[in-house]
């Protein structure tokens, strides 16, 4: 009998591994923004998957300053967003063909490549995916993923909703 978890969920890098954000914006230790997360997947058996971050690896550095949406939005590093979703919604893709489930995507609010639905700007705030994020709901968009947006600020509203995903799968 194979006693494996066939839940699935996907990541951002940053969710577990606070050292791939951008200098200076950790703002929440990890045991009040990232564990929270990382131990209700624990508790209902989850398999985690961390999605590549977009930024550091386009940057091909830990060590980089925060930049707004419109520094990252540019012909090479859409280029770079579009191959990392495209491998990212290629095994998705292939998780469910096998048979498994992917409950959930998780994004990071304010990010410019990884929010679900709001950034700020210059000009306020932006209701919008980041540059990765819209690529990869835009090639799994047909699977009907929920895509959950976490504020680390505000982390309770994510983590409910998340666990309601749980609960009832």
């Amino acid at each position: 009998m194979d006693n494996r978890s066939k839940k699935f969920v996907f990541i951002p890098f940053c969710l577990m591994a606070q050292a791939y954000q951008a200098q200076g914006i950790v703002k929440y230790e990890w045991k009040s923004s990232i564990k929270p997360f990382m131990q209700l997947l624990l508790d209902y058996d989850i398999n985690i998957i961390q999605m590549p971050c977009a930024e550091s690896s386009f940057n091909h550095s830990l060590i980089r300053e925060p930049k707004g949406l419109s520094k990252y939005n540019t012909k090479e590093f859409n280029n770079h967003c579009e191959l990392l979703a495209d491998s990212v919604s290629k095994e998705v893709i292939q998780l469910v063909e096998s048979g498994y489930q992917v409950l959930a995507i998780l994004g990071i609010e304010q990010s410019p490549s990884c929010c679900v639905n709001y950034i700020y700007t210059n000009k306020g705030t932006e209701n919008r995916k980041g540059l990765y994020m819209e690529k990869l709901c835009d090639k799994i968009k047909y699977l009907e993923i929920p895509i959950i947006g976490i504020n680390r600020k505000y982390i309770q509203k994510s983590l409910k909703e998340l666990e309601n995903i749980l609960k009832h799968q």
